[in-house]
Parts: C-alpha cells; structure tokens; sequence
C-alpha cells in the first residue's frame, strides 16, 4: 500500500479490530484501519455500511463493543466526545453545532471559558484573529452567527476545535451545505491543515471530491473495510462506486426533453418572515408546469426550506398569493386547503416526514389516513398489505417488513419508504426538499429514477442544493440568495448552466434583483 510521500511510518491512529452492534445490526465488523499524521483520509460506503458508526466511535459519540483505537501507538478509550477532544480528536458535524443568537466570539468561548465571570473578549477576539490567519479561516469574531454564511459558519466550527488544540478532525459530509466557490475555499483550508501537521478524516458521497482531495481512500460496505487505496489506484469515479457498491453505478440517468404541458402551480410575490421579524423569502415569482421539473436551488438557509413549506401549505404565514390550477389561494385559505393531489417530501427525513419508533405501516398512514378510515376505526390489515406492497415494488428493504420500525431502516431504504408513500398517492405536483441529501450512489440513482419518471404526469420542484442532481434532473433552476430569487435559467442553454455557481454564491449579473423567466 503506498502512503503519501512524507506520511512517517509510525500511524497516529489505528483501528484495531473494531465492531459495533446495534441489537441485530452489525454497525462495524473487525474494522482494521492505519491513519498517518498530516494526510486527508476519505471514508466511503453505501448508506448503512457503518462509515458514520466508525467515526462517531473515534469521536466519542458510541464506544465499541470489542476492538482497541491507538492514538499515537497507546490504547484510548473514550466515554464521551469531550474526552475525545482532550485528546485532540474532533468531529465537525454536517448539521453545525452554533447558537445563531450569540456571536463567533461567544460560540467559541462557550464550554471553554474557566472559572467565573472572567471572560476576556477582546483578548479572545486576537487569539480568534490569530488562528484565522494562521489557517485561512476568514471570520468576523464579533458577528453573530446568524449573519455568517454557511461557508462562515463552517469556519467557526472548524476554530472551535482548533482552539481546543484538536490534532485530528473529522468531518461529516463537509461541502453539503456549500456554493462551489465556498467549496473550493474549504479544500484550501483542508489542505493548509495538513500542511500545518493536521489530520483529516472525511465521509462524503461526492465521488469527484474524494478524487480530487484525499491521499488516501477506505471504502466500507456492510459493515467491513474492504479496501484502502490512493486516488492513482483509481482510474475513474465509476470504479470508485462500483467498488462501494459490489455493481456498476453510472449516475447519468437518461432524461428526455421536457414535454411542460400548463402551469400547475405558480407563486406571485410570495413573502415571509420568522417569529423574529426577519425576512424569510421576499418578492417571489415562480410557476411549475405540469411535465416539467423545476429546481429551487441554492446555498442551505437562503430560504427554500421555508419556501418548499409555504408551497406545500405548511407554516410559515406569506403574504402574496398562490395559484394552483388556476385557482388563487391567500395564505390562510392555502393552510386550510386539503391538497390531495399534491405531495411534499421534506429534507428531514428522520423527524418530519417520518416518526422513528413507529412501524412503517404506522408511518404509512401519517399521511394517508383518508384512504385507510373505516368509519371510526382505521382499516390496519388493508394499511399493512399497502405498505408491504410499495416495499416490494421500490425494493426497500425493511428487516421486519411492514412492522420494521422506521428507525431500524438505513438513510437511503428510510428515503424511497418516503419518496413511495407520496408518489403512490398519483400525485400531479411534487415538492420534494434534498430527496437524496446524505444518500449514497446507489440511492441516489435509484431515486433520480423515481423522480424523472413522475415527470411524465406531474409536475416537480426540487429543492436541491446540489448541483450535479440539479444539472442532470431539471428543466429549468430557479436560484435563491438572502430570500430572493436572483434568475430562473433553462439547463438546456449550456452559457446559463455556467452562471448557477455564481449566482448561489450571490454574484448577481447586471445587479439585477428580480427572477429572469426562461
């Protein structure tokens, strides 16, 4: 196994014999894993292959049941992630730790701070500063976080543990939540990291960054490491898959022109605000044809979250008017409205599309009580063979079938039980939030799949982030920044696919504010 060139021979961790269950489920099997001082170390599986298991036991989430970890060639055991970090392992979590309310200074300073009442912000604002510079993290230390980009945002939690001496960190699918200008930064402070003696551990499903970033490559399935190699034992991003997967993956599925037939659903100057009085979304003016799939995207927290829950008829108030199917709608009349022909599949798939210590039968009919009522009583035998039958015709594999709880399912079987319930209501408008966020390629491709063939008789607004599954599933891509909608662009026009990038990032063209219809 070659190792980057100036990696020492001693590893700085090491994973001896590693496994982890969780009642039945075999989370890590005898994971044998040699990590060296300075590299950028990428984690790669299939959805429930245990890569999340592996690093939260190095970050003293979960402890392992049989298995030693060596730091520096001495066994270690940690009962928490604080004891993790006193030992200078820490973990940047894809969902970032922060009190938006509070500024840099004081995020930074929380849980860190000794004794009482002996807070020295400025003197804590030079060592901010100082650390900055050193690693390229660029931040205002006396912002409050709620006015930080999410590439901002990142930087702070990557200072929080650099300010507590980590030597390695561990990040959790870390470009998710980024525009491709602020990806290209991270990838410069990872590598200002590793030059400064850091040690990256990182999991992602984005196959090119893997490529392009790490030295060395642990690919996980089932539970097992099953290989470790460098990029040049790689010949291409399909090789990579097919080795996390055991079979070919080729994510291009195959998307025929659009055949948009009348506008099913369209929003005339939408606008909101939270509890808090500031503005969620403002000034928005969109419409979705029927036979078309239209992409709302943009960096996480420029509104589509809040925007995709107005559209579905869920809170937050708006001021503006919704049309659908030719019918106008204020927000009060839109909330009350049952919608049995639309269907909405939100981002968090664990605690708002489904209920975890439910069966899937029960999560079933959360949204499908009206087709399974019997009087008073609910029809559960005829609910169950339902939803036995959507896990037969998706392939979701349930241990239990229609009695396995939905927590006991894997992030992508957990997704297409979601995705499934909806789309077999016929739906003729779909909202579907980050449908493959966090999913591996398999997943994802399985779920593309799903979504360009309910084009043929619905329309579809994704709301996605990524601009791969952007690029290769919509028609046309409405971009967001700070709550407005800066163009709507046809991928079909290759000079306007080139503009996405900057206008995520907040790059107008010609200051020009409001949306540019294709």
């Amino acid at each position: 196994m070659s190792l980057p060139s100036s990696a020492p021979a001693a590893p700085i961790l090491e994973l001896d014999g590693i496994s982890k269950r969780f009642g039945p489920v075999v989370a890590n099997r005898r994971i044998q894993l040699k990590v060296y001082p300075g590299e950028i170390h990428a984690v790669l599986g299939e959805n429930g292959a245990g890569k999340s298991t592996l690093m939260s036991i190095l970050a003293g989430r979960y402890r392992p049941d049989t298995g030693r970890i060596l730091l520096d060639g001495q066994p270690v055991s940690f009962a928490s992630p604080a004891q993790a970090l006193a030992r200078g392992i820490g973990m940047v979590y894809q969902r970032f730790m922060l009190v938006d309310a509070l500024s840099v200074v004081e995020n930074l300073l929380l849980g860190h701070a000794r004794g009482r009442f002996r807070l020295d912000i400025d003197a804590a604002c030079r060592k901010i500063a100082s650390f900055s510079q050193a690693y390229g993290l660029a931040v205002d230390p006396r912002k409050t976080v709620r006015q930080l980009s999410m590439g901002e945002r990142q930087r702070v939690e990557i200072l929080k543990l650099l300010l507590r001496q980590a030597r390695i960190l561990i990040f959790d699918e870390p470009t998710a939540v980024l525009a491709p200008p602020e990806v290209e930064s991270f990838f410069r402070v990872l590598r200002r990291l590793s030059r400064k003696g850091h040690t990256i551990l990182f999991i992602t499903h984005k196959l090119e960054e893997v490529l392009q970033m790490a030295q060395r490559i642990s690919i996980m399935r089932q539970g097992a490491l099953v290989a470790t190699l460098t990029p040049r034992q790689v010949s291409s991003r399909r090789e990579l898959a097919r080795l996390m997967v055991g079979r070919e993956i080729v994510l291009n599925v195959h998307k025929q022109p659009s055949n948009a037939g009348e506008v099913i659903l369209a929003a005339e100057g939408l606008r909101a605000r939270d509890d808090t009085g500031q503005v969620l979304f403002e000034d928005i003016r969109l419409h979705l044809k029927k036979g078309e799939i239209l992409a709302l995207t943009g960096v996480a927290g420029n509104g589509q979250s809040p925007l995709a829950a107005a559209l579905a008829g869920m809170p937050p108030a708006f001021e503006g008017r919704i049309t659908y199917r030719g019918r106008p709608f204020e927000n009060s009349r839109w909330q009350r409205r049952p919608k049995p022909n639309m269907v909405y599949i939100p981002e968090d798939r664990h605690t708002t599309a489904s209920v975890g210590p439910l069966s899937l039968t029960d999560n079933f009919l959360l949204t499908r009580l009206k087709n399974f009522r019997r009087q008073a009583h609910l029809a559960r035998g005829r609910a169950r063979l339902a939803t036995g039958d959507i896990l037969t015709r998706y392939g979701i594999n349930a241990p239990a079938g229609p009695q396995s709880l939905a927590r006991q399912l894997s992030g992508g079987n957990l997704q297409k039980f979601i995705l499934a319930r909806e789309l077999d209501r016929r739906p003729d408008v779909i909202i579907a939030e980050s449908p493959t966020s966090g999913l591996d390629v398999r997943a994802t491709e399985e779920i593309w799949r799903l979504l360009l063939q309910q084009r043929e008789q619905a329309g579809v607004l994704l709301v996605s982030g990524d601009l791969r599954e952007v690029l290769a599933l919509a028609d046309r891509v409405a971009v967001m920044f700070r709550g407005r909608i800066l163009a709507t662009l046809s991928t079909a026009r290759a000079e306007q696919v080139a503009r996405i990038g900057l206008l995520m990032a907040g790059v107008p063209e010609k200051a020009n504010r409001h949306a540019i219809e294709a």
